[in-house]
């Protein structure tokens, strides 16, 4: 008797039947590999320009978020992360300090309010498109290095706009200050700069639908009321102290409208043959007083004595 029996047809017709499953199976599994490959996210198509988000590196004082979609104003705490459609606010003797993407900083100063209305990252170009809504108060922005060629070759925009103007950065350090009835830009000097900074500014307010935009070009060492004509910079400009916006309704949380215009002025092209109608005076650079740098650091020293004494309970150097 044989220890096992035999299928009929004998051992030739298993051989067959086993290569069938296992051909099978590897079709099986080939297939499910292919499937999951193609889902996987990292080959999925991606958008043009992703949302981004801002990181709160320096709290100083009463700080506070408001997240958009919502009603509710929160404290802000260091380490926070602000995304398009965020509100933040400094009350007084307060600053607040944002890292964008791209290492660029924004500095929010006491008795103000910033809204951050657009910040997007396109990861194929590396280009950037920040614009951020002073509604009241002052602001400091400084647009990281890695990022000034592309500004200046347009490929990328940072711009801050207010109530009644928008600034367009073109590789600089710009200051902002409004009541909501007026603004005022500056342009910070930059020791080791081959190509002035300066900022295109554009009227907002008053200006019909449809009609051209006129703008003034500030340069560095130049602060401009309303995009008007450019005067030296008033050193005690260039501070975080900030005492004429204190209670204003707008820091108070009363609605924030962002001009409709904003977004048309920002990537207006006066160069560009085939670019809608704009107009740019570009008057000679304003040479800043040749004290200017001295007289910020003395500011900036005695803005920094202000804001230790405001806490008791913490040694002031001097």
């Amino acid at each position: 008797m044989l220890p096992c029996s035999v299928p009929r047809g004998g051992l030739g017709m298993v051989a067959p039947r086993m290569h069938h499953a296992l051909r099978s199976m590897a079709t099986l599994i080939i297939g499910t590999l292919i499937v999951l490959a193609s889902s996987h996210p990292s080959d999925a198509q991606q958008p043009s320009a992703q949302p981004a988000g801002a990181e709160l590196t320096r709290v100083v004082g009463r700080v506070e978020i408001l997240r958009k979609g919502q009603t509710q104003w929160g404290p802000a705490v260091v380490g926070a992360r602000l995304v398009e459609g965020d509100d933040i606010r400094a009350f007084s003797g307060a600053s607040a300090e944002l890292l964008l993407p791209d290492k660029s900083t924004v500095v929010l100063a006491e008795n103000s309010r910033l809204l951050l209305t657009k910040l997007e990252v396109d990861p194929q170009n590396q280009s950037r498109t920040v614009l951020l809504h002073l509604a009241v108060g002052k602001v400091r922005a400084a647009i990281a290095q890695a990022s000034v060629a592309l500004v200046r070759l347009r490929q990328s925009n940072f711009a801050i706009s207010t109530p009644t103007a928008v600034a367009a950065a073109r590789g600089t350090i710009v200051w902002a200050w409004t009541d909501g009835n007026k603004t005022l830009y500056a342009v910070e000097p930059e020791k080791g700069v081959l190509i002035p900074s300066h900022v295109d500014c554009i009227p907002l307010r008053g200006v019909p639908s449809g009609a051209p935009l006129k703008g003034q070009t500030i340069f560095a060492g130049s602060m401009s009321t309303d995009c008007g004509a450019p005067t030296p910079i008033q050193p005690q400009f260039l501070t975080l102290s900030n005492p004429d916006t204190a209670n204003d309704p707008v820091l108070g949380g009363a609605p924030v409208v962002v001009p409709s215009r904003v977004l048309e002025a920002v990537l207006l092209d006066p160069t560009a043959p085939t670019g809608p109608p704009v107009s740019f005076n570009t008057p000679t650079p304003v040479t800043p007083p040749s004290t200017l740098a001295a007289d910020i650091a003395v500011n900036n020293k005695q803005q920094q004595q202000q804001q230790c004494m405001s806490k008791p309970n913490q040694p002031c150097t001097p």
